[in-house]
């Protein structure tokens, strides 16, 4: 493990926090596709998954208050915790070049619904029915490349939360899904001891620039931030494909 690697992951972790702070992009989708340039997908997405998962717990542990408000959330939870053990055999089982593929498949898709706020929306008895199907889809998601971001709002919605419940709630699937996701790597025995090394000091930048994100809220447009990330992912969107022609 080179100087130069840490700093890259260091890097990568703290432009991902600073968007979670800000403006909720989300943490592996900007961390993920940097990493992927200079790691390779399988390396970026395992070793991503220790400092998304501490993430996680650490909002969920922040507001663990609002558990009470979270009804009939086992089977979502269990169908999401199915979903990522799907989706871990998918991330072991495919080769780099399947797997780069598919990243840049779910990136693109993820900027899309970002640039022109798409949302999927459904509602009443019907969506309620549906949201352990969209759980389990979110799950396959994460255990595959990392990152389920859309269908956990997606979620989040069929489920009927609003306003601070909406955000614990979706705090506490991705929470269930990233720690079944260690979980599943490890079983896959996709961890070794570099990647165990360079997760646990990913938590580092974790822990210093989501804060500093959160406070930076007030004194920068939320909306020019998000676009230098958009623009960021997009970058490494280009070289992802210009890697695969």
């Amino acid at each position: 493990m080179t100087p130069e690697s840490l700093i890259i992951i260091f890097v990568a972790l703290a432009v991902g926090s600073l968007a979670k702070g800000m403006v909720g992009l989300g943490l592996p989708p900007t961390s993920i596709a940097i990493l992927a340039v200079f790691f390779g997908v399988e390396h970026a997405i395992v070793v991503s998954t220790i400092p998304v998962a501490f993430a996680n717990v650490q909002i969920v542990w922040i507001a663990r208050e609002r558990f009470r408000e979270m009804p009939r959330m086992w089977v979502p939870l269990l169908a999401a915790a199915l979903g990522v053990a799907l989706g871990t055999w998918v991330l072991a089982t495919l080769d780099e070049r399947t797997l780069t593929i598919v990243l840049t498949v779910w990136i693109a898709f993820y900027l899309v619904t970002v640039l022109f706020n798409l949302k999927i929306e459904p509602e009443g008895k019907l969506a309620r029915v549906f949201s352990p199907i969209i759980a389990g889809g979110a799950g396959i998601c994460q255990g595959a490349v990392g990152m389920c971001g859309p269908l956990i709002a997606t979620w989040a919605h069929a489920m009927g939360f609003v306003k601070e419940t909406y955000v614990f709630a979706a705090a506490l699937l991705f929470m269930s899904i990233s720690v079944t996701h260690v979980l599943g790597i490890s079983i896959a025995g996709l961890y070794d001891e570099e990647r165990i090394v360079q997760g646990l000091l990913a938590i580092i930048p974790v822990m210093i620039f989501v804060p500093i994100g959160m406070r930076l809220t007030k004194r920068i447009s939320a909306k020019a931030f998000s676009m230098v990330i958009i623009g960021i992912i997009a970058l490494m969107e280009v070289r992802l494909i210009w890697g695969l022609v």
